[in-house]
């Protein structure tokens, strides 16, 4: 059975390399779901796109793990555009655009990144849910689980770690939170959409 890091590039799921090899846990493969805003247009900004290179190039050279980018067949784009279909009992929704994904109810990860993770059966799943977030662990089984659980680690320590290690993603130096999703958003607001 593979041992596989669902990578995020966020400081949760980047600590998680820190706290695998504290434990002392196998990693055969680090996996990351890319999200792209159109077919030719990544969702990422530029900080973004390097700071990744710059971190798949850390994690070569000190774990011997090339980063693995997996992409989805859906786009911010074709999921903006998608019309929601009928539930069965008839909805205000029915016939309507998803359009913007929201704070609660977000379709971005149910229809950008999980099925791209769809791939990895047979396989234990790192992700990166820190200590102090309980309220995730439901999310952890058999099958996924958290190095930072394991280890106690709460965010502020995979703060630091990512800090300490060079890999601390250029969204926490503006904000606490985000990620692909919320950087296009944001970035598509200042464009006045």
């Amino acid at each position: 059975m593979e041992h596989i890091l669902s990578l995020s590039y966020g400081k949760d799921s980047l600590a998680c390399l820190g706290a695998i090899e504290e434990l002392g846990w196998p990693l055969d493969r680090i996996v990351h779901a890319e999200v792209w805003a159109t077919d030719t247009i990544p969702a990422d900004l530029p900080p973004m796109v390097e700071f990744k290179k710059k971190a798949d190039q850390v994690i070569k050279e000190r774990w011997g793990i090339e980063v693995e980018h997996i992409k989805g067949k859906n786009t911010f784009e074709s999921c903006f555009y998608f019309k929601r279909g009928r539930t069965g009992r008839k909805t205000k929704f029915d016939g309507k655009i998803y359009g913007w994904p929201m704070q609660r109810g977000q379709w971005c990860l149910q229809q950008l990144k999980r099925p791209s993770f769809y791939t990895l059966k047979n396989a234990i799943q790192y992700v990166g849910i820190a200590a102090d977030e309980p309220d995730r662990f439901h999310n952890l089984n058999e099958t996924k689980k958290s190095p930072l659980v394991a280890v106690g680690w709460n965010e502020q320590r995979c703060r630091q770690w990512c800090e300490e290690n060079g890999l601390l993603s250029p969204i926490y130096k503006t904000s606490t939170r985000g990620g692909a999703g919320s950087v296009t958003i944001k970035a598509l607001g200042s464009f006045g959409f």
